[in-house]
């Protein structure tokens, strides 16, 4: 079960960041600070990109008296640049649910519900050499766009690889067409 969080849910984001430290460690080389959970819910694309909504998704075990424990997180900037294109900014399953296919079931629930509400794209970047994620998201159908380097990911300075799925009949060259900046060599802004 998924549902959108709110300011006072900070504090159970970051207790769920504090007990998976695993992805932070895996692309900054450190546990999440304390404030990470204040900063990933209030932080917008920048300002050259428009965007009509942000929502942070908590991502919630079923159990018999309705939503459980939190189970994973998802922040995505909706219409990013342009209406349909869809950046999935956060996606974390909880490490205990690794392996066991949980990640790809609430990728495909999350996948549904964006092409439901108008996404032709999802959007993402993940850090190289973060062989766990980037092969997950090739298994989910992303394709590689360009390589972003020096990019300060919150404690390290990582290449992130700009990644992009159509849904619908959208097609990556379509997307390439309408947004350049992730065309392979464009300049950054």
């Amino acid at each position: 079960m998924a549902r959108e969080l709110s300011r006072g849910d900070v504090p159970c984001l970051q207790a769920f960041y504090d007990a998976n430290p695993e992805y932070f460690i895996a692309i900054n080389g450190c546990a999440a600070p304390p404030d990470a959970a204040a900063t990933d819910f209030d932080e917008r694309p920048p300002p050259h990109l428009s965007h009509s909504a942000h929502p942070c998704l908590g991502l919630f075990e079923a159990s018999p008296a309705g939503a459980g424990a939190l189970a994973g997180v998802a922040i995505i900037a909706i219409d990013l640049g342009l209406p349909g294109v869809w950046h999935l900014a956060l996606f974390i399953i909880a490490t205990r649910l690794h392996g066991g296919g949980a990640a790809q079931g609430a990728y495909a629930a999350l996948e549904r519900w964006a092409h439901g509400r108008g996404a032709s794209y999802l959007r993402l970047g993940v850090v190289l050499g973060h062989a766990r994620a980037e092969c997950f998201w090739q298994r989910q159908g992303f394709v590689e766009l360009r390589r972003r380097e020096g990019i300060d990911t919150g404690g390290r300075i990582n290449t992130l690889r700009t990644m992009l799925k159509a849904l619908g009949s959208g097609s990556v060259w379509a997307y390439l067409e309408a947004v350049p900046r992730d065309r392979p060599g464009s300049p950054l802004p």
